[in-house]
């Protein structure tokens, strides 16, 4: 699709697209380079993840109640121990919840940096690499017939990100749940962006 004369923007999929603007700045023309990449959303499966986490929330906060009424040592130990786990599992799914619901991710290039971002409900996440120091982009292996990587994969979860860029020897990565139709198109659009 064409904005106009100095925009571009690409559809990799419903859920990623590229925009390449051209502009100039003090006699100079200048590139930029923008992806963004939204999390799977399907409906029906947001609303049964919020039944999901009412249904949790309510089991969990009635039998935490019973630590008071309760009088025997052995249950009361029980309830300590069952809450941590309780919270632990409340927060793991309500923020996928907020990832799916508010979350995004930004990669963009401009003035010889690259900048990754996450976005989500009150939360942002911004890292900010020069272009000279970036030694590789490499897309992360996904294998179905590995649980962890098929659980990863899943709606439930926000998952893992698929493209890791190194930068002086350290890794940063992006693309949660990427598939590898989608990664590999990516690295290529950038690769072939910062080779000019």
């Amino acid at each position: 699709m064409r904005v106009s004369d100095e925009l571009k923007i690409k559809h990799i999929s419903d859920r990623v697209s590229i925009a390449v603007k051209h502009f100039s700045e003090k006699d100079e023309s200048k590139i930029f380079w923008s992806l963004v990449i939204i999390p799977f959303i399907d409906k029906m499966k947001m609303i049964a993840l919020l039944l999901w986490i009412i249904a949790w929330t309510v089991c969990g906060v009635s039998i935490m109640a019973n630590y008071k009424i309760i009088s025997g040592e052995k249950q009361k130990l029980f309830i300590v121990i069952f809450s941590f786990f309780w919270i632990y599992y409340e927060w793991k799914i309500v923020s996928v919840l907020i990832w799916k619901k508010w979350g995004k991710e930004k990669v963009w290039v401009k003035d010889d940096s690259l900048y990754i971002e996450e976005t989500g409900w009150m939360k942002n996440k911004l890292k900010k690499n020069r272009i000279a120091d970036i030694h590789e982009i490499t897309i992360e292996a996904s294998n179905e017939k590995v649980f962890s990587d098929f659980l990863s994969n899943s709606f439930w979860n926000k998952g893992k990100p698929r493209i890791k860029v190194n930068v002086l020897g350290k890794n940063y990565y992006f693309g949660y749940q990427l598939l590898d139709k989608e990664a590999r198109e990516i690295v290529r659009e950038l690769m072939r962006f910062l080779k000019k």
